[in-house]
C-alpha cells in the first residue's frame, strides 16, 4: 500500500490483512490443540507434552532472525506460499507418527516454516501502521490471536470430537494450502523495509530503555500465555475432571477476552493514562496466576482465564504501540519482537513441563508470579510516593 493510498484502499488492505491473519491464526491454534490431543492419545508424560508444544515455539524463535534477513531480500509472497505448502505436508503426516519424539521433531519443522509467515506479516503491518492509524495497533495481533486462541481451538475440538484426529489434521493442512493462495493476493511484492539510520542490530536496539522494557514484558507475557495455553487443558482434566474437548474452552475464553482488548482497547488504553493501564494489566496477570496456582474450582479457573486474557491483552497492546513509536528500524524491531515472544513461549511451555513433572503444575503457576512481582511497573510509583517528602518524615520523627 503506497503513501498516497485512498481511505478506501486503506480499508480494503486492513480487512484483507486481518482476514489473512485470522486464517493463519486458526491454523496455529488448531495445531496447538491437535498436538496436545495427539500427545495425550500417545500417553505422553507432562515433560514430553511440554516438549511437543515447546518444539514448535522454539523453532519459531530459531527461525525468526534468518527469516527476517531472507524476506528483506526477496518476494515475501513466494516464501509465504512455499512454507504454507510445506506445512500442509507436515500436518498430513503428523497423526501417522507413532512416537512422541517424531511428533516433536515434526512440530519443530513446522515452527521453522511458520517463522517466515509471522515475520513477513508483522513487518508489513508495523510499517503500514502510520497510514492505518495507531488506534488499529492491535488489529493484526487481535485477528491472529482470535484464530490462535479462540476459533482455532474450537474448530480443532469440534472436528476431533466428530470426525477424529486424523481428519482434523487433514482440515488444517487444507487451510495451509488456502493460505498459500491468499498470501499471494494480499501481501505486497516486498516487505517495504526501509533503509534509514534507525538502529537495526539487537545490541543497539537494547540500549533504548523503553525498548528493553517492552521486550522484557513481552517475554514474561509470552511465558505466561504459553504455560496457560498448554497446561490449562491438563489441569481441567486432572483436577476438575472435565472432558478434554470441554477443557479447551478455558483456552478459548482467555483468547476471546484477549482479542476484545486488542480490537477495542486502542482508543482508550493508549491515551495519557496508558502507564496506569499497564500496571493494572500486570496486576490482573498476577491475580490470575494466583487463582490457577491456589484453587481447584471451576469458577477459579474461569476467572483465571478471563484475567489472563484481559491482562495479557493490555500488556501486548501497549507494548506494540510503544514499539511503533520507538526510534528503531521497524523491520528489525519486528523480527526482534517476534524472537523474544517465541523464546518466552518456548520457555513457558518447556519450563512449565519440566517443573510441573517435579513440583506439580499448580506450583508452577505460583512460581511464575515471582518475575511479575519483581518487575511490576507500580513499584517505581510507590517508591516515588514514599520518597517524595523525606524532610516531612524526618520532622515527624523528631517532633
Amino acid at each position: 500500500m503506497s503513501d498516497s493510498a485512498t481511505p478506501l484502499e486503506v480499508r480494503r488492505f486492513v480487512l484483507a490483512f486481518a482476514g489473512l491473519s485470522l486464517i493463519s491464526g486458526i491454523t496455529i491454534g488448531m495445531n496447538k490443540i491437535l498436538g496436545t490431543l495427539l500427545g495425550l492419545q500417545l500417553g505422553v508424560t507432562t515433560w514430553q507434552l511440554g516438549v511437543i508444544s515447546g518444539a514448535e515455539t522454539l523453532a519459531l524463535a530459531v527461525g525468526t532472525l534468518p527469516a527476517g534477513r531472507i524476506l528483506g531480500r526477496g518476494d515475501p509472497r513466494v516464501w509465504y506460499a512455499l512454507v504454507s505448502l510445506l506445512l500442509a505436508g507436515v500436518f498430513i503426516a503428523l497423526p501417522r507418527l507413532g512416537q512422541w519424539q517424531w511428533v516433536a521433531l515434526a512440530m519443530f519443522a513446522a515452527g521453522l516454516c511458520i517463522s517466515f509467515r509471522i515475520v513477513a506479516m508483522s513487518t508489513v503491518f508495523l510499517l503500514q501502521l502510520p497510514r492505518i492509524g495507531h488506534a488499529r495497533a492491535g488489529w493484526y495481533k487481535g485477528s491472529l490471536t482470535l484464530g490462535i486462541q479462540f476459533a482455532g481451538p474450537l474448530i480443532a475440538s469440534y472436528f476431533t470430537a466428530n470426525l477424529g484426529l486424523t481428519i482434523a489434521f487433514g482440515i488444517s493442512a487444507a487451510l495451509f494450502t488456502l493460505l498459500a493462495v491468499l498470501g499471494w493476493v494480499v501481501l505486497p511484492a516486498e516487505t517495504g523495509a526501509r533503509k534509514d539510520r534507525a538502529p537495526t542490530r539487537l545490541r543497539d536496539v537494547l540500549r533504548i530503555a523503553d525498548v528493553r522494557r517492552v521486550y522484557l514484558f513481552e517475554v514474561l507475557g509470552s511465558m505466561t500465555s504459553s504455560a496457560w495455553g498448554v497446561f490449562a487443558i491438563l489441569l481441567a482434566v486432572r483436577f476438575l475432571h472435565w472432558p478434554a474437548h470441554t477443557a479447551v474452552w478455558l483456552v478459548a475464553l482467555q483468547g476471546i477476552s484477549y482479542v476484545v482488548v486488542l480490537f477495542s482497547g486502542g482508543r482508550w488504553l493508549l491515551g495519557p493514562h496508558s502507564e496506569r493501564w499497564y500496571r493494572s494489566g500486570h496486576a490482573l496477570i498476577l491475580a490470575s496466576l494466583l487463582l490457577a496456582g491456589l484453587f481447584r474450582a471451576d469458577v477459579a479457573f474461569v476467572l483465571a482465564a478471563l484475567g489472563f486474557g484481559f491482562g495479557l491483552g493490555i500488556n501486548n497492546l501497549i507494548n506494540f504501540a510503544r514499539m511503533a513509536q520507538a526510534p528503531v528500524d521497524k523491520s528489525s524491531a519486528s523480527a526482534h519482537l517476534t524472537l523474544f515472544q517465541m523464546l518466552g513461549s518456548a520457555a513457558g511451555a518447556m519450563g512449565s513441563g519440566w517443573l510441573g513433572s517435579r513440583l506439580g503444575l499448580q506450583t508452577v503457576f505460583l512460581l511464575w508470579t515471582l518475575p511479575w512481582i519483581a518487575t511490576w511497573p507500580g513499584w517505581q510509583t510507590l517508591w516515588l510516593r514514599f520518597t517524595r517528602n523525606p524532610a516531612v518524615m524526618v520532622n515527624k520523627e523528631t517532633a
